[in-house]
Formats: structure tokens, C-alpha cells, sequence
């Protein structure tokens, strides 16, 4: 009993806890109950942040913003761990999301946390290796949204008690971006419209995403490690079949080049379009270090077509 009520006492420091990733731990780690969460944000008194404070007794609401050092520094003091997660799209600037990963460590030394968890991807230009079929952005990045992200993964892991944690395409990327079923003409079907080819794309519920970012705070021999998250590996005909099983529709695999799907003019459609490039043409890569098996071992993740019956309302209202 006397160490569950040490653990009790320790404090998760968690960017973004308005956000997907962030609100989905803080969840986590209420239910978990071992760790006191203090929940981040730029404003306390958005209705965001209140419905988050408002889960539970032990979530402190603290004003923390990732371009200011010092605010990070008074929001980690006195922490055993932070949740690191930077919002790439908010401002679609790398070098700004480069900063925020920095300060965010730099505040994690000076107050000496002892385990973070740093929201990553792979640096995808370490992946590629036919970097003249892709466009590439500012002569330098392949994907910007996950390249930022990833260059300095080593260098970051180096400096602090840190774990990894490698996320996936989000299943909720199909409301919070249109990626769902869109009819194009009354006499069309549904279609789905991605440049996957016949791969495998590797999705993960945010729900999975917090429950495994506790998980991670809760083990402290994962500092040093890297850990992935997928919550289920499906071709885009098979999300397409699971689509047309819930809307009771037929619903349709578009399979477009990445250079037609660049061309969709909506804001990031160039770097959406090399994202599902990397994501058919290394496939492989993407399903073997997100294996499910490894998920199971630790929790049940949420297969797609549950996870659609649970959102049904988005898709057939």
C-alpha cells in the first residue's frame, strides 16, 4: 500500500490536454488513478479547458505555452513526468514546432523531470530513398508535419529521461479532416479518396493513444526506448467496406496518384499527398514497428469498424 500512495502523489504534466492527444491521456490517467495530472494550456477559461478540468478533482489547470520557456519551466515544477505534443497544423511552421520540442526540453532539465513522453513520428527523409519522386518543401523536408517531429528524436532522448512514442494516422482524421466518404455526383457512389495503393494504412483511435502514453509513464524502464501505437492495419478498399457497412451505402476506394491528390488545392494537400506516399511505398515499415501484437500486450486496441459503430452519427446523419 505505502507505494501506491507515493505513486499517488506524483504529478503528469500534459501539453495539449484541450487537444486530441493530450485530452485523451489526461482521461487516461484519471481512470488509471496513479498519477495526479496537471493539464496545460494556453487558456485556462476556454470551455476546453474547463469541460477537461472538470473530469475529476485531481486535474490541475495550468497556462503553459510551448513558444515560451518560462511558462513551460512554472508549469513542470514540482512534476515526476510531461506529456510533450506539439500542433503542427495550428500554424504549419517547422521551424516554430522545432522550437517548441526544444523549449519544452530545455524546461524538462532545468526542472528535472525524471520521464517525458515526447508525441513523435519517424523523420521520413531518413525513409525515403527516392527523395526526385516526391516534391520536396523549402529544398529540405519530405513530409513537414512529421519531419520536424522527428529530426531531433535521438538528440532530445540524449538530453532528458525521455520515451519516444510514435503515433499513427488518427481514425478520427476522418471527421477532423473530411477523409471520410464523399459523393461526388447524385449518381456516383461514395467514394473514399486517398493515394495508398493496395497498402495497408496503419490508424490508431486518440482513445488508444492516451491509453498507451500512460502506460509508458507508468513503466519507468521504457525511458531511453521508443514506443508505437496502432490500434488496426486495414487496406483502403477495407476501410471503404467497413464504411459502406455502417451507412448501408456502397462505398468506394478512389485510388489517385499522389500527384492528383497534391493537386486537391485544400491547405497541406502537397505534403498530405508525400505523407500517403511514404505510408504505401514503405508500408512495411509502418505495420512491423506498429504491430498490433505489441499493443495487445499491454491493452485491447479499439478495431476500426468499433470504432466507426461508436461514431456513427458523424458518418450517417
Amino acid at each position: 500500500p505505502a507505494e501506491t500512495e507515493v505513486a499517488g502523489t506524483r504529478t503528469i504534466a500534459v501539453f495539449g490536454a484541450t487537444g486530441a492527444q493530450g485530452g485523451s491521456l489526461v482521461k487516461a490517467l484519471v481512470a488509471g488513478g496513479e498519477f495526479k495530472v496537471r493539464a496545460l494550456t494556453r487558456n485556462v477559461d476556454s470551455e476546453k479547458a474547463k469541460a477537461i478540468a472538470a473530469l475529476s478533482s485531481e486535474i490541475e489547470l495550468v497556462h503553459a505555452d510551448l513558444d515560451d520557456v518560462a511558462s513551460i519551466e512554472k508549469a513542470f515544477a514540482g512534476c515526476y513526468g510531461a506529456y510533450v505534443v506539439t500542433n503542427f497544423w495550428e500554424h504549419m511552421d517547422i521551424a516554430r514546432e522545432i522550437t517548441q520540442y526544444e523549449n519544452a526540453v530545455a524546461a524538462a532539465k532545468t526542472t528535472d523531470l525524471k520521464h517525458v513522453v515526447l508525441s513523435t513520428f519517424e523523420d521520413t527523409r531518413k525513409i525515403v530513398t527516392n527523395k526526385d519522386d516526391y516534391k520536396i518543401f523549402d529544398e529540405k523536408w519530405v513530409v513537414p508535419h512529421l519531419d520536424g517531429k522527428g529530426e531531433h528524436n535521438e538528440k532530445f532522448q540524449a538530453e532528458i529521461p525521455s520515451t519516444l512514442f510514435f503515433t499513427s494516422f488518427y481514425y478520427e482524421n476522418f471527421i477532423m479532416f473530411g477523409m471520410g466518404p464523399q459523393k461526388h455526383g447524385d449518381d456516383s457512389p461514395y467514394a473514399i479518396t486517398m493515394p495508398m495503393g493496395d497498402s495497408k494504412l496503419v490508424m490508431t483511435s486518440v482513445e488508444d493513444i492516451g491509453k498507451m502514453a500512460a502506460a509508458i509513464f507508468s513503466d519507468s524502464s521504457l525511458i531511453g526506448k521508443s514506443v508505437y501505437v496502432a490500434s488496426d492495419h486495414l487496406t483502403v478498399n477495407e476501410i471503404a467496406a467497413e464504411f459502406g457497412k455502417l451507412m448501408g451505402e456502397d462505398v468506394v476506394y478512389n485510388a489517385v496518384p499522389p500527384s492528383v491528390y497534391a493537386g486537391f488545392g485544400f491547405p497541406g494537400a502537397e505534403e498530405i499527398a508525400n505523407m500517403f506516399q511514404v505510408y504505401d511505398e514503405y508500408a512495411e515499415l509502418f505495420t512491423s514497428t506498429r504491430n498490433l501484437e505489441d499493443v495487445k500486450k499491454v491493452f485491447e486496441p479499439k478495431p476500426f469498424a468499433v470504432w466507426l459503430e461508436e461514431n456513427k452519427a458523424a458518418f450517417t446523419s
